[in-house]
């Protein structure tokens, strides 16, 4: 039986509850705008204990329509090169132009002197990507840095689903926080994503643009998308809120089994978590010896253990195809980056993850590194 990297999870009773909620939709033709996706805004809200949040149909939209309401235009945003492309893709779709920062090897959240580093007159804000579940232990510096020099600071929270530090909620944390509800992330909606704020004027933007640019009069009064979710992805986005503390709860307590099963090993090394942080492990990574090719590492455990693994991310985007084609990113421009990444890999992180399964990926990763080494 396949263990797999990522897998939603749903509660017996709480698919019921979906199904009733979905008929309860279809019967009611109000398929999307409806109250729904206002109850789910509401409580997600409550949640990261924002003033607004505002859902919309992916988390790279809700990054889209963030950086659209701070007019980047023909500015600058600094952006980490370990994320997903989403986050520097909207930058550009926004006006601007990404920025790549380096980051920081005991976290692969960004690193704040590379940060201070690529500052110029042009730049208007920073984007901080708590990677893997993994609030970036440096946001209260970065927050400083951003009100000196009158920067934004918007969160990329889509692994970062009730993820802390300090007691406050990732999406609470700068100005705008936005997330993701992808199959594979913490929570789901199917597809979907959200925008956390505290500020009524992002807050009222952001519904324009997602609707078209029109108001609550139905008048276009800005030139926006169809960002809209629908109101079946917000049934199922709202149930799964409601559990997302349970979610949050297995998910570290599979990463103790595996910080328990797995110490001792020598050719990885685990990540720690610091201590006024809760992770909410999006992702469990761990970083491998030199000698361990990663991808021949991956494809053993798929083929021979039917063990499915990840990465967080390699290749960086700065090289990308497109940002060495279009932007002159190339090999060497950022040297944490290029050394750790391509040496972490991510181990199966779900709901369903069981002890057993952990130990049957522990022997399995020992006995594809003896392979490696003898």
């Amino acid at each position: 039986m396949t263990i797999f990297s990522s897998l939603p999870y749903f509660p017996e009773q709480s698919l019921n509850n979906i199904l009733d909620d979905i008929k309860a939709v279809l019967k009611s033709g109000k398929l999307t705008d409806g109250p729904y996706t206002q109850e789910f805004e509401r409580k997600f809200a409550e949640y990261v204990k924002t003033e607004h949040a505002i859902a919309v149909n992916s988390g790279t939209a809700a990054l889209d329509v963030a950086l659209r309401y701070f007019k980047i235009a023909g500015r600058e945003v600094i952006v980490p090169t370990n994320t997903f492309v989403s986050t520097p893709h909207t930058v550009i779709f926004a006006g601007g132009k990404p920025v790549f920062a380096d980051l920081k090897e005991d976290t692969l959240c960004i690193d704040p002197e590379d940060i201070r580093r690529k500052l110029s007159p042009k730049t208007a804000g920073i984007i901080v990507v708590h990677i893997a579940g993994l609030v970036c232990p440096e946001m209260k510096e970065i927050r400083e840095l951003c009100e000196e020099k009158d920067l934004f600071l918007l969160e990329d929270a889509a692994h970062a689903h009730g993820a802390m530090i300090d007691g406050k909620m990732a999406g609470a944390l700068g100005d705008a926080g936005c997330f993701s509800f992808y199959p594979t992330k913490v929570m789901t909606s199917g597809e979907g994503g959200m925008i956390t704020t505290n500020n009524l004027e992002l807050a009222e933007e952001a519904r324009c643009l997602r609707a078209i640019g029109q108001n609550a009069e139905r008048k276009a009064v800005i030139l926006g998308h169809n960002w809209r979710i629908n109101e079946m992805g917000a049934v199922v986005g709202k149930h799964q809120l409601e559990h997302l503390e349970e979610f949050v709860i297995k998910r570290n307590e599979v990463a103790k089994w595996y910080e328990h099963a797995l110490s001792g090993i020598e050719e990885i090394s685990l990540f720690k978590t610091p201590s006024n942080i809760r992770h909410s492990y999006y992702k469990y990574p761990i970083k491998l010896d030199d000698f361990i090719d990663r991808e021949q590492l991956a494809a053993n455990l798929k083929n021979k253990y039917d063990i499915e693994t990840g990465h967080i991310y390699y290749p960086p985007c700065h090289l990308q195809p497109y940002y060495m084609q279009n932007f002159g990113t190339g090999y060497g421009d950022f040297p944490v980056a290029e050394k750790v990444l391509n040496k972490v890999l991510c181990l199966p992180m779900h709901c369903s993850i069981t002890k057993e399964n952990v130990i049957y990926i522990r022997d399995a990763l020992v006995s594809s590194i003896n392979e490696f080494s003898n």
